[in-house]
């Protein structure tokens, strides 16, 4: 008996012991994805040119009023589909 007991308690120290490394390299591979990160996003940030106060609200419904309705964009990819869409249920917003 006292050997089944000491060879499951080294199987279950050897696993800690497996389990506590694991989890050590994963902190320190998210250590190194954060640094990464942090990294681009300093790059990133001098680079990027903010559009003046003034001209920011007359390019905002340029950009909405260029974009299709929900009902349009559903239209036509019905057409693309192999199985189109009832337009009825595009109109009363039922799914099909």
């Amino acid at each position: 008996m006292d050997f089944v007991g000491g060879l499951s308690s080294s199987i279950l120290s050897i696993l800690s012991f497996a389990l506590f490394a694991a989890c050590v390299l994963k902190v320190f591979q998210i250590a190194t994805t954060l640094t990464e990160i942090k990294g681009l996003l300093t790059a990133v940030k001098p680079n990027t040119a903010l559009p003046a106060p003034a001209t920011a609200p007359a390019v905002i419904p340029t950009m909405l009023a260029s974009h299709q309705s929900g009902e349009e964009m559903l239209r036509a990819l019905s057409l693309e589909l192999d199985h189109p869409v009832n337009p009825t249920s595009i109109e009363l917003g039922n799914k099909s």
